[in-house]
């Protein structure tokens, strides 16, 4: 089973989910995974569309199955250390962060959800975790399908379960 490397943590508008990571890649190297169409393919899914004409369209894919695309629209962009985003699909709006910062030669992810009232964080805070590896698993070159759905879950729905008290 592999380390929780994320938390419920309270956010001014409720509850979210972060997962934070230590990587040695490059800033521009890791924002590309997260921001480009190349970079998001091999770990997570498909992005279409141009931001300047607010068509933006994201579909996670899964054993080789492209889902129902969502709506993608950027809240804030600063490359390449933040951005704020909402994705509205078949199963609601969600909201999305991801801020980037070095140090000493080491990057910083960190991925958030803000959470909504109906939100399950036990199961959506293990899926972040298995992304967030595949993602890192892409960016050093290797296999992401080496990452299995099942270490992540049910196994680190406990660590997602309680709220920050």
């Amino acid at each position: 089973m592999p380390l929780p490397h994320g938390s419920i943590e309270q956010s001014p508008t409720g509850l979210r989910i972060v997962i934070e990571r230590e990587v040695a890649f490059g800033l521009e190297e890791i924002w590309n995974a997260f921001t480009t169409p190349e970079g998001l393919e091999p770990w997570v899914g498909v992005l279409r569309g141009n931001r300047e004409a607010g068509n933006l369209r994201f579909s996670m894919v899964e054993e080789g199955k492209e889902a129902e695309p969502a709506t993608l629209e950027i809240i804030r962009c600063r490359a390449p250390h933040e951005l704020a985003f909402t994705t509205n699909s078949e199963y609601g709006a969600w909201h999305l962060g991801l801020e980037l910062s070095r140090q000493d030669g080491v990057s910083s992810i960190r991925f958030i959800q803000e959470l909504g009232l109906t939100d399950d964080p036990s199961s959506i805070g293990p899926g972040w975790e298995y992304y967030v590896q595949r993602a890192i698993v892409s960016l050093e070159g290797d296999d992401v399908d080496s990452v299995k759905w099942d270490d992540y879950y049910p196994a680190l729905a406990a660590t997602y379960a309680t709220a920050p008290e």
